[in-house]
């Protein structure tokens, strides 16, 4: 099973979010998260599945939190990323081969040790926010993939892999 990382950040400060709301609004990075996604299980925090706010009908979503007691239908809900990997891992195991972590901050740094790949989205825009991607460690490879501008930000798509 491979996990890879989702995450849109602002190139300079890292922010993801500002008091639970993405600080942006970029329908193109949307569209590249829905083709990213499509089919796949998401796994993403009570903050981040709350700034969505429903089930999205291309993929599964995982939901951890310890004070959620419910979720929509369409959605599943865990207490930790441990057992949500071994929830995969038991349900899944044969069909998934990709699994995504969509943020935020504290389901990022604690399944950055076990990715190998990220989709990443830096935004040339110093936003400001209280919620940040992790600093990566030298053994992630870069590759740019295109710069784009949309509602006057530049932004350009990045993945990253592990040194092999």
């Amino acid at each position: 099973m491979n996990i890879s990382l989702l995450a849109a950040y602002t190139k300079n400060g890292r922010v993801i979010g500002n008091n639970g709301k993405i600080p942006w609004n970029l329908p193109s990075e949307r569209d590249r998260f829905k083709k990213i996604c499509s089919g796949k299980i998401v796994i993403m925090g009570r903050k981040t599945f709350e700034e969505i706010g429903k089930p999205l009908p291309y993929c599964t979503i995982l939901v951890i939190s310890k004070t959620l007691k419910s979720v929509p239908e369409g959605c599943l809900l865990l207490p930790s990323i441990k057992q949500a990997v071994e929830f995969i891992k038991t349900q899944q195991a044969s069909e998934q081969s990709e699994i995504l972590i969509a943020g935020g901050q504290s389901i990022y740094e604690q399944c950055l040790p076990f990715a190998n790949k990220i989709y990443g989205t830096e935004i040339f825009y110093d936003f400001k926010g209280n919620s940040f991607f992790p600093v990566l460690s030298e053994d992630w490879k870069k590759t740019e993939l295109e710069i784009r501008t949309e509602n006057k930000i530049t932004y350009q798509y990045v993945e990253f892999s592990r040194y092999q």
